[in-house]
């Protein structure tokens, strides 16, 4: 068991984050639009947390629990996975189980800026209050509001994907606070080279 996660390791890689976001199955097991089990994986926020923190114990105790972290959603809105009452309750509640259990970070992502309901401040403070060891936010990030949530302490780190896609020279460009490549979101997941090449360099840019 967890076969794939100790040969990512023993590949060279750095670590394994376990994808409970996005409508994936542990995010289905989050969610009661998905998890409508009666057993003791389903019912109550602490049973629909079951899975995802035995996966995350069983993953960090095969490859270690410092090489071990998760990405989560908690207002993702995938299919008819989404917000629900006690999302912020329930998040809280795994965050400190997840502490527990002593992985190395959560990776917590705001999908707003593609649509979906937005992360409740309230709720990242209370996930940055039960968990000790890193907190990771992504989601349409700024330079300005990356730098306020890793000053107020809110974030250890913020990670940036559109943004490092379509720049090739991403760090160079936050470093000199200069403008960014939009993204070409028509030519996410096609299968040629457009769009994930082709992107200009600020030095080349004339």
């Amino acid at each position: 068991m967890f076969r794939l996660q100790k040969n990512a390791v023993d590949a060279g890689f750095d670590g394994v984050e376990l994808h409970g976001a996005n409508g994936y199955l542990l995010d289905q097991y989050l969610n009661p639009a998905a998890n409508r089990r009666t057993d003791t994986y389903g019912g109550s926020a602490e049973n629909r947390c079951r899975f995802v923190l035995e996966v995350t114990a069983e993953v960090a105790k095969a490859i270690g629990k410092e090489k071990t972290g998760i990405r989560l959603s908690p207002y993702g809105a995938t299919n008819d996975v989404g917000q629900f009452p006690e999302t912020e309750e329930q998040y809280a509640y795994l965050a400190g189980k997840l502490n527990a259990v002593g992985i190395a970070y959560i990776h917590l992502v705001d999908h707003s800026s593609m649509g979906a309901p937005k992360v409740e401040l309230s709720t990242v403070q209370k996930i940055r209050n039960n968990f000790e060891n890193a907190l990771i936010l992504s989601g349409g990030y700024t330079r300005e509001r990356a730098e306020r949530d890793l000053a107020s302490g809110m974030a250890d780190l913020i990670a940036f994907g559109r943004g490092f896609l379509a720049n090739p020279d991403f760090v160079s460009r936050m470093q000199n606070n200069a403008d960014l490549n939009p993204p070409a979101m028509d030519t996410f997941y096609t299968p040629d080279a457009k769009g994930y090449t082709d992107y200009s360099f600020l030095s080349k840019v004339k």
